[in-house]
């Protein structure tokens, strides 16, 4: 008992006043009673980033690589996972690859058929979150084929007074600003000015937001590249409705920080398109960078990266990079996020990502699901990644689906970018909170043709389990004291160290609901600890 008093201390002590007193209020009775009107509507023109194909019927639907039939279990079965019916609730299925005619009136049915069944105010289509997204989608979907009928237009009218009413500030985050965007999506759709409470609310929202979520270096500050990628959407959205707000609508605000956002993505996005994991990050949720980049074009917005060099300090965010034609390094030197807002957040301090001639080679294990579940908590934890692990512990303490106690600060970060020499080193006190309290300090050295790593651990007798995760296409052969890293076409490295190491089976999550067999390299000991690792290329 003590010692769960102990972590949610640690966890709750972060938390702005504003997200505890909205957490109360938001437990308080209120009601509201659904409009019988609505304002009239407008359209204008739009383009979106159309969304994986998730059904052909719409009532068989395929999310978290499960597929489950909208006629049996209904809109709100409690025996489906909660992010399952999240996604039926946000209805990217209106927005889904090419519209086809034939589809139109599918979809206009699962639109009434939502309306007829979900009564106002109640189940889990009607938290803010699925409540915005599926406004969103409504009203994107409406511009490009006129399809809401009259009472459709009346649910969305209802939908929209009713989040107005709930903004998520007590989660803040991606959240709040997704609360904001339907507000505006909405303002746009029923016509409603710069006196309308909806727009003010919703303006006051997105330019608070705007400079409290993107840091200067151009991150979203959950530091998900996933969730970075839904913002540079978010911000092309938002950027399409200028025409139709008012003057005070931030538009240039939206501009400067969707290209500043682009360059982060570019660190942190492979050559083949995929992302790289750090924190909750899975492929095939969000955008992929090319969608984004062409999506910019066709609006005016367009990218180029502004600092093309080989080595880049991203350090609001805390991501050290080093990319060329043969490598790309991406080092995770920072704390773990926003104090106040570490839902998304892994115990993945001093991890790292390697890619080579264009492979993907060393990776963090990715996120596979959400929720509550032993593997969530794995997937989150400090042995999921590239980095050490001490004592079967987490660097950052880790708990429940999104919970955070006691975390990792990260210290000393030291850079040295010369002509023939570029190493990157940082200190991190996670682990002080366990017995002889160590500090581990990780060093990478990049040369021509080699990566160096080293790790140095205080402390006393703490066991040490150091892991680097290996990509699923990556085969392994041991070869006169030096382990060879190879496709099934090609050779790509040869790690060299003076430890003992083992070579284990494990999983790797690319995707929700995707689990894939790989290979992990472990070393162990004991504190004080040090070992260097090699991984040469030619």
């Amino acid at each position: 008992m003590l010692t769960k008093a102990h972590r949610l201390y640690h966890t709750i002590k972060h938390l702005k006043l504003k997200q505890v007193v909205w957490r109360l209020i938001y437990l308080l009775p209120r009601f509201r009673n659904p409009e019988t009107g609505c304002p009239a509507t407008k359209s204008i023109p739009f383009i979106y980033i159309a969304k994986q194909v998730v059904t052909e019927d719409y009532d068989q639907f395929i999310f978290l690589n499960e597929s489950i039939q909208l006629s049996i279990i209904g809109w709100d079965n409690s025996s489906i996972s909660k992010l399952w019916r999240y996604n039926l609730h946000y209805f990217d299925c209106l927005n889904q690859v090419e519209l086809k005619n034939e589809r139109v009136e599918l979809q206009i049915n699962i639109i009434n058929k939502w309306t007829i069944e979900n009564q106002f105010g109640k189940g889990t289509g009607w938290e803010p979150y699925p409540t915005s997204l599926r406004i969103i989608n409504w009203i994107k979907w409406h511009f490009k084929t006129n399809g809401l009928s009259d009472e459709a237009k009346l649910s969305l009218w209802n939908q929209v007074q009713w989040l107005a009413g709930r903004p998520e500030y007590h989660l803040l985050g991606n959240h709040l600003f997704i609360n904001a965007k339907a507000l505006l999506f909405a303002s746009v759709f029923f016509g409603l000015d710069e006196y309308s409470t909806i727009y003010r609310k919703a303006l006051k929202i997105l330019k608070e937001e705007l400079s409290e979520q993107f840091l200067e270096d151009g991150a979203h500050f959950e530091l998900s590249p996933m969730y970075h990628s839904l913002a540079m959407e978010d911000l092309l959205d938002l950027y399409q409705l200028k025409s139709r707000l008012p003057s005070n609508f931030p538009s240039q605000e939206i501009q400067e920080k969707f290209l500043s956002g682009m360059n982060w993505l570019s660190y942190l996005s492979y050559e083949n398109g995929e992302l790289a994991h750090f924190n909750d990050c899975a492929n095939g949720i969000a955008p992929t960078f090319k969608e984004l980049k062409d999506l910019g074009k066709r609006l005016g917005l367009n990218w180029s990266l502004t600092a093309d060099i080989k080595f880049n300090y991203l350090q609001k965010s805390g991501f050290a990079i080093v990319k060329d034609e043969n490598i790309h390094l991406i080092a995770d030197i920072g704390d773990i996020g926003p104090d106040y807002l570490p839902g998304h957040a892994h115990a993945d301090t001093l991890s790292f990502e390697l890619a080579l001639k264009g492979k993907r080679i060393i990776v963090n294990s990715g996120t596979g699901e959400y929720g509550l579940s032993d593997e969530r908590l794995r997937q989150r934890g400090t042995s999921a990644h590239s980095t050490i692990e001490l004592d079967g512990k987490s660097s950052s303490e880790v708990w429940s689906g999104f919970r955070v106690a006691q975390r990792a600060r990260v210290t000393d970060a030291e850079i040295i970018d010369e002509d023939k020499k570029l190493e990157f080193s940082a200190v991190h006190d996670g682990y002080t909170r366990i017995a002889s309290k160590p500090l581990h300090q990780r060093k990478w050295k990049v040369n021509d043709g080699c990566l160096e790593i080293v790790d140095e651990v205080t402390g006393s007798q703490n066991i040490v389990q150091l892991r680097y995760y290996l990509h699923p296409d990556i085969l392994i052969e041991m070869l006169d004291g030096s382990i060879l890293l190879s496709t099934s076409i090609e050779e790509l490295a040869k790690i060299r160290t003076d430890q003992n190491v083992q070579v284990v089976d494990t999983t790797y999550h690319d995707k929700f609901g995707s689990s894939q067999k790989n290979k992990c390299l472990l070393i162990t000991g004991t504190t004080p600890f040090s070992s260097k690792v090699s991984i040469s290329w030619n």
